[in-house]
């Protein structure tokens, strides 16, 4: 190993690198523009939710509608209501989308509210979009929820009035059989934006770390550069240390690209920890390792650009990278937990987001380590095996 060799490797690879613009975007415009894109759509700490309510009534419930209409989070409206003139009229609004969900106050809804019996109202909701629908009817739920407990209480008031103390109790454990208080505690707030910080971090591991170490080995290749090499005083593993250090470095100078932006334009103060470096580290040799046994393998820049494609970006959900593990299939968790970019990323929010300690992440970080060495062996070989084929 001739470290004057490996020196003049990596300069080399970065002074290339510099003259490649289409390589610049990749590593470092892409992401930037990723975080942008993501942060300017989910990265909101606090989204303004607005419901758009259509209803439908024969008697005067002017009084439900500007309850409705008062309801406000953060300084804005909840509630957007609209009237209809007939059932068909609102349920046609519905079905093109121009409310969210339909009331429907049945004849007789006044006089059973005010004469103590059980009042009905009909909601019509669109299921066609799983997620509004959810969203729109637990606004909804909670809305009437929280109505039908404060006339609750102005009745209990009123009967309270006309029966004995001690009787009291009882009609209220009737009325209310289970109260629920709730309690808040403060835990670590994370925001959108931490978790696309790191999802910004393992899309560089996915993508731009794979395909320069495998690309920039095989165009060496191409050009005849490993064979003139192995009749210089630099041997084949000079190159490939020269080759994955640039790389690295690389990298490395985009995530802190990333990091920086994303304290800029969004205020994320996202920097990891000595520890949490050393997963970084971990995952970009596995990376690299991954890239370069692809590239080797296939010894074809083209094939192993599909390849690796073909990889990552199913692996950009299945690994938890862009999705939280919790929203994914069952079938689909193991990839995260135990594929190593996954584990590295789940590490990383552990240790940068939660701040937890090593022993809380210590799996994780052994996956990693373990990948890494493990893809690590299979590249060298496969390097080995294909440097062979040259002589």
């Amino acid at each position: 190993m001739k470290f004057r060799a490996i020196k003049g490797i990596f300069i080399k690879e970065i002074k290339e690198f510099s003259r490649e613009k289409m390589a610049i975007f990749w590593v470092f415009i892409f992401p930037i523009l990723w975080l942008l894109i993501l942060g300017e759509i989910w990265g909101n700490e606090n989204p303004t939710l607005n419901v758009k309510v259509g209803y439908y009534s024969q008697e005067n419930v002017s009084w439900i509608i500007h309850a409705m209409e008062s309801v406000e989070i953060n300084g804005e409206r909840m509630f957007t209501i609209y009237h209809y003139p007939g059932w068909e009229d609102g349920i046609n609004a519905l079905k093109k989308g121009k409310v969210d969900a339909f009331l429907v106050f049945p004849k007789g809804f006044t006089v059973n509210l005010t004469k103590g019996y059980p009042a009905y109202i009909e909601v019509y909701y669109d299921k066609s979009d799983p997620q509004t629908y959810q969203i729109v009817k637990g606004a909804i739920t909670g809305f009437f929820t929280e109505l039908s407990s404060k006339l609750q209480e102005e009745r209990l008031s009123i009967v309270g009035k006309y029966v004995p103390r001690n009787a009291l109790p009882y009609i209220l454990g009737f009325a209310k059989p289970i109260t629920v208080e709730e309690k808040t505690v403060e835990g670590t707030k994370v925001t959108p934006m931490e978790f696309y910080v790191t999802s910004f971090i393992g899309i560089q591991f996915l993508f731009a770390t794979m395909l320069m170490i495998s690309s920039s080995v095989l165009e060496e290749i191409e050009k005849g550069t490993l064979r003139r090499i192995a009749s210089s005083p630099a041997s084949p593993w000079d190159f490939l240390i020269g080759k994955m250090s640039a790389t690295f470095v690389i990298i490395l100078v985009s995530i802190f690209t990333g990091l920086a932006f994303a304290f800029l334009a969004f205020h994320v103060k996202f920097f990891p920890s000595p520890l949490g470096w050393i997963v970084v580290i971990l995952a970009s040799i596995f990376s690299m390792s991954l890239g370069l046994a692809i590239g080797m393998l296939t010894g074809s820049i083209k094939t192993t650009n599909a390849v690796v494609n073909l990889i990552s970006m199913p692996l950009l959900f299945f690994a938890a990278v862009v999705v939280p593990d919790s929203l994914l299939p069952s079938w689909a968790r193991p990839i995260a937990k135990y594929f190593p970019l996954g584990a590295a990323l789940k590490a990383l929010r552990k240790l940068e987001i939660y701040h937890l300690s090593l022993s809380e992440v210590r799996v994780e970080v052994l996956i990693v380590a373990l990948g890494a060495l493990m893809m690590l062996a299979i590249a060298l070989a496969s390097y080995r095996w294909r440097i062979g084929r040259l002589a």
